[in-house]
């Protein structure tokens, strides 16, 4: 844009330039020519000036290979034509290794493989947030150019997490010491990136795939576990039936014995004889024996 806005201040230049040597018409319709190439080589030049830079990008701008030592921020501004602007994105950022095909920034199993201090490969799926400052964007630019997460964030996050869990056993990246595992791996990263301009906003640890025969044995256990706590479950459970059924048995132990102990032969004898007055009320025949023997109920037919 810059050369045609050349172009055109340099046929109005001319223009102006031949119309004092020419007659008139062509003297007049020069005039046309000249102040329409200086108007449209003046227009072309501001908009060969300005440069939006777009929202959440910051500008880096180079003159003949020399880098500005200040970004621009997002918005309108007016600069050499000459220098070039490379828009670089200043929000958050993520860089994910996984080992689902398709997920992270490269295709394919991606997952970082590291290894214990129990001797057995632990593959890791991360997920790292950063950002780039804005106030440092050209010294980034300079020395690590656009890519910078295939330059430094890549090999930092797997050398940061291989040398982090060298000190863990298996099991400890797949239990409790796994937040404190990621706050190693962070505090690392922190150190590492923030040197070249970067902030680390978060680390996810969002998959660790431990070997088969780890995996087994942590079901075997969960699976032993599960049914020492259901047979400790039944045995309470019995106990309880057993405690419930004792006390019960006490219960009527004591009924009973109490029954016993409220049952004195004249009790005895005045119900006998209250039950013997009702037989009798209803028409049945009764014969008493002497001496308190057993009676004899002779009961009348039906017509």
């Amino acid at each position: 844009m810059f050369l045609l806005a050349f172009l055109f201040l340099l046929a109005g230049l001319a223009a102006w330039r031949l119309k004092t040597r020419l007659g008139f018409p062509l003297s007049a319709r020069l005039v046309y020519v000249q102040w329409g190439g200086w108007f449209l080589g003046a227009l072309l030049m501001v908009a060969s000036m300005a440069v939006v830079v777009p929202p959440g990008y910051a500008g880096v701008v180079v003159l003949f290979g020399s880098v500005r030592d200040q970004a621009l921020p997002s918005g309108l501004h007016l600069i050499n034509p000459l220098a070039t602007v490379r828009e670089i994105e200043v929000r958050t950022r993520n860089y994910t290794m996984s080992s689902v095909s398709d997920e992270g920034q490269r295709h394919g199993d991606d997952s970082i493989a590291v290894i214990t201090a129990d001797g057995l490969t632990v593959k890791l799926d991360v997920t790292v947030l950063y950002a780039l400052q804005q106030g440092r964007l050209p010294e980034i630019y300079k020395t690590l150019g656009d890519n910078v997460e295939e330059r430094l964030i890549r090999g930092s996050i797997r050398s940061a997490i291989r040398d982090s869990a060298a000190n863990l056993l298996a099991t400890d990246l797949y239990g409790s010491k796994r937040q404190a595992f990621v706050g190693t791996v962070t505090k690392t990263l922190v150190d590492a990136l923030g040197q070249r301009g970067i902030n680390l906003e978060q680390v996810l640890l969002r998959d660790v795939k431990l070997p088969e025969q780890i995996t087994r044995s942590i079901n075997d256990k969960i699976s032993a576990d599960q049914e020492a706590q259901k047979m400790t479950f039944i045995l309470q459970k019995e106990k309880q039936e057993a405690e419930r059924k004792r006390i019960e048995a006490e219960g009527q132990a004591k009924a009973q014995q109490l029954v016993s102990q409220s049952l004195t032969p004249q009790i005895i004898e005045y119900q006998r004889i209250q039950a013997l007055r009702e037989i009798g009320a209803k028409g049945n025949l009764i014969i008493t024996p002497m001496g308190g023997g057993t009676p004899l109920i002779q009961v009348p037919a039906k017509k």
